[in-house]
């Protein structure tokens, strides 16, 4: 059994300082902005706001120097929350003078000049596109016009990569946050297995897998599902934004899931698909392809290959069964950056998208980032042949010979009993 693990320490708190402070010297920085938007904006959060602050998200974060960062927060809830910490005795990384009310450019960009920055070199770490959401950057345009008119003679440097290349490679302290986290993605994976079953609405898939999520002192915000004898979507279940009721299961049904499980704002994927009685023989064909691709990606996943070997590996089996797929094969997490689709062909192919007029396949990104011991990658391998797809998956850590497997369940098509 996984122990829940301890608060991270001030050592880790002054390690990830002491790696801002090396992210501006290398990028010739005089101040770092941190974007972080708002709490709960899930899935895929833009929060690098927590991993300096390891407190409550939707704050502005200012490096100047080797002073202990300012964080400027979006209300006076936060100080509340503050507060009330300190009376319970939690452990806090920021004292009350690092917290400012007032989460805007011009609050940000006034500091910055009352320290006679106002021609300085300013890294902003908000600024570049971050998929799967952000793809103009996280940062808004109104924050920036205030930075920009405090600072007229600043230059503004987008620095995420180079931040994602010190911050994805992770501590101790912060890998064990992720084991915790895939043990309660594991465990989410078993409860939509032993829920589903004929009679059974989505509606009450999601709540049970979101109740044994928050049981174990987990959190996620938004559960990707589906449901039917054939099923080629991907995101939320449509009844969460369209008034309609929630699809009720039958015997012959593939669920189709992907479970965010979150630990102390570190992120573990699970790629959860049930079949629920005897599916189409396509649905098992493409979960042994989605499965093959899996293996191989275990196998690339090892210090010194590339990013871009990794997919490659990935989508051969893939490529070779002449499926389709619906989302990435692997990205990063913890932080968000890499992204791989391949070149397999996508929905595209299918008969219906022709009335769609404009269709972009997405790239693969950063393919020739080099891997080291200690990233995490989610695995989401998927194919499909014709109208049936399957997804299997979950979070691998690179090691030194081969990706360290966090989670089994989900790797494979699962099966529904009752």
């Amino acid at each position: 059994m996984i122990q829940i693990p301890p608060p991270l320490s001030l050592a880790e708190r002054d390690r990830r300082w002491q790696l801002a402070r090396r992210l501006m010297r290398e990028e010739r920085l005089d101040a770092l902005i941190v974007y972080g938007d708002r709490e709960a904006a899930a899935p895929a959060a833009f929060a690098p706001d927590c991993y300096f602050t390891n407190d409550r998200p939707g704050s502005l974060v200012l490096f100047v120097g080797e002073d202990a960062p300012l964080v400027f927060t979006f209300a006076s809830m936060m100080v509340a929350d503050h507060i009330q910490a300190a009376m319970r005795g939690d452990l806090q990384w920021l004292a009350p003078e690092q917290l400012r009310v007032g989460k805007t450019g011009r609050d940000a960009g006034a500091y910055l000049a009352s320290r006679g920055l106002a021609g300085a070199r300013v890294g902003i770490i908000g600024l570049e596109p971050y998929p799967p959401f952000y793809f103009d950057g996280a940062l808004p345009c109104r924050t920036m016009e205030g930075l920009a008119g405090a600072l007229a003679q600043a230059e503004f440097v987008p620095v995420y990569r180079a931040f994602f290349a010190l911050a994805s490679v992770k501590s101790e302290e912060e890998l064990g946050l992720i084991r915790y986290a895939a043990h309660i993605g594991e465990a989410m994976s078993e409860t939509l297995r032993a829920t589903a079953r004929p009679g059974v609405s989505e509606a009450e898939l999601v709540a049970a897998v979101t109740s044994t999520c928050f049981s174990m002192g987990g959190y996620t915000a938004e559960i990707l599902l589906g449901s039917g004898p054939e099923y080629v979507g991907w995101g939320p279940p449509a009844w969460q934004y369209r008034s309609q009721r929630p699809r009720v299961l039958r015997e012959g049904d593939v669920v189709l899931s992907e479970i965010f499980a979150l630990y102390g704002m570190m992120e573990t994927q699970h790629q959860a698909a049930v079949a629920v009685g005897e599916v189409h023989p396509d649905i098992l064909r493409a979960a042994a392809v989605a499965r093959e691709c899996y293996e191989q990606g275990l196998r690339a996943l090892h210090a010194g290959n590339t990013f871009g070997a990794v997919v490659d590996a990935m989508e051969r089996p893939l490529l070779e069964a002449g499926g389709w797929h619906v989302h990435p094969l692997i990205h990063s997490i913890n932080p968000y950056g890499p992204v791989g689709f391949g070149t397999a062909p996508g929905i595209e192919c299918l008969p219906e998208a022709g009335r769609y007029t404009q269709l972009q396949r997405l790239p693969t990104v950063a393919r020739e980032l080099e891997l080291k011991p200690g990233m995490c990658f989610a695995f989401e391998p998927n194919c499909a042949f014709g109208r049936h797809v399957a997804n299997v998956g979950g979070t691998v850590i690179v090691g030194d010979t081969a990706g360290v497997e966090l989670n089994q369940n989900s790797t494979r098509l699962m099966q529904a009993r009752w």
